[in-house]
């Protein structure tokens, strides 16, 4: 079982990101050296500065969580019918389209987030 800072790193080494741009993508109100203490275990992140990391590197929260606990859920899942017809239309592609419908998915989880906190944002300004 990997530690959650190596699980980090990997994820955002995959992404080619440098830990300056993962500050500057997720909207984390930190520096690029708490990448560094996170990957190297010194801090933990809040669950919501996860759940961001975990959006930047086309991820879910669920996912890097069962892989750092080493946990695998054991249940029957019947997805929404939204879902169902979602997961056919990405079955039905092949190659370069797959990756470029995962990386519209997540484009659009992404703007959402930073429209959001610009909300958050201007109604607390």
């Amino acid at each position: 079982m990997d530690s959650l800072g190596y699980i980090l790193k990997r994820l955002r080494e995959k992404k080619h990101f440098t830990q300056a741009e993962v500050i500057e993508k997720s909207g984390l109100d930190r520096s690029p050296s708490y990448i560094s203490s996170l990957e190297t275990n010194k801090t933990s992140p809040t669950v919501d500065e996860l759940d961001r990391l975990a959006v930047l590197y086309g991820t879910t929260l669920q996912d890097i969580l069962s892989e750092w606990k080493g946990i695998r859920p054991n249940w029957d899942f019947t997805p929404n019918p939204d879902i169902q017809l979602l997961m056919s239309f990405y079955a039905a592609l092949v190659g370069v389209r797959r990756q470029t419908a995962l990386e519209f998915v997540q484009y659009l989880a992404e703007k959402q987030m930073m429209e959001s906190r610009k909300a958050d944002a201007a109604a607390t300004a």
